[in-house]
């Protein structure tokens, strides 16, 4: 085995990881077997948690959006643990730069210092799992690959990754849905807010504004890289997650999109 390999491989693991906790049909199996119903044949024909609220009352509904936020980050937190924690012999590694025993990647305080070459993955090949996780969301192969519209695995990915980027994008997407009272249209300047935030976080830390050795504190989110691997997995969530509400984009257009009444 060399280091392309292992490059090739790890990240491949990551999303298949990603995708087989997204493939969890959430609101299917709660509305199956505490309802009887497949939520996907009312209301919106959506498996997600506003249908699900609308059809089962807000509680479930919320239930429903928190469990999918959680499958989201849950392959995140485990890929990283597993990566950054189990011990590989780099003997085995033809053309490592080290000769005994490491982690595939390195911590986050150790990724920013020299010593991060000895380590047979340069980048943060961890976040590639909640976009397997959103893969596996919208198209599920537990649920005949009808799924929801991810906007839970983007509050995921932001609120749980880091409780700098939770409370922000949260409060946003809150005063937004308070303000207009259109789910959809929350979501989806939530996906253009956080993007954008994520890219200036990106570049503060990769141009060193934010140094290197201060990255791994908690106010900048723990143990997790916030480099440009998370940015651009970020944006690219973002992107499926407005695809995926094109319709409710153009019921927002024809002014025909349902009002949250739960809000007030």
């Amino acid at each position: 085995m060399n280091i392309l390999t292992i490059n090739i491989l790890v990240p491949f693991i990551c999303l298949i990881v990603g995708y087989v906790f997204g493939s969890i049909p959430t609101a299917v199996w709660v509305g199956k077997i505490f309802f009887h119903q497949d939520p996907r044949e009312y209301g919106s024909h959506n498996a997600g948690g506003t249908n699900a609220g609308r059809l089962w009352g807000k509680k479930v509904g919320f239930l429903v959006i928190v469990l999918d936020m959680i499958k989201t980050i849950a392959p995140l937190y485990i890929c990283w643990a597993v990566l950054t924690f189990a011990k590989f012999d780099y003997s085995k590694i033809a053309d490592a730069n080290y000769s005994g025993t490491l982690p595939l990647i390195a911590d986050v305080k150790t990724f920013y210092t020299p010593y991060n070459e000895w380590y047979a993955i340069q980048w943060p090949v961890y976040w590639l799992a909640p976009l397997g996780c959103m893969i596996g969301h919208c198209w599920p192969m537990f649920a005949k690959f009808k799924g929801g519209k991810a906007a839970s695995n983007f509050m995921g990915i932001t609120v749980m990754s880091s409780w700098m980027l939770g409370f922000l994008p949260g409060f946003f997407y809150l005063g937004t849905l308070k303000w207009k009272k259109y789910v959809s249209l929350s979501a989806i300047l939530q996906a253009i807010f956080v993007s954008i935030i994520t890219w200036i976080w990106a570049i503060l830390v990769m141009t060193k504004v934010i140094p290197g050795d201060l990255v791994w504190l908690p106010m900048y989110g723990p143990s997790l890289n916030p480099n440009w691997v998370y940015a651009t997995v970020v944006t690219i969530m973002g992107a499926v997650m407005i695809y995926r509400h094109h319709e409710n984009i153009a019921r927002l257009r024809a002014g025909t999109e349902r009002k949250i009444t739960w809000m007030k």
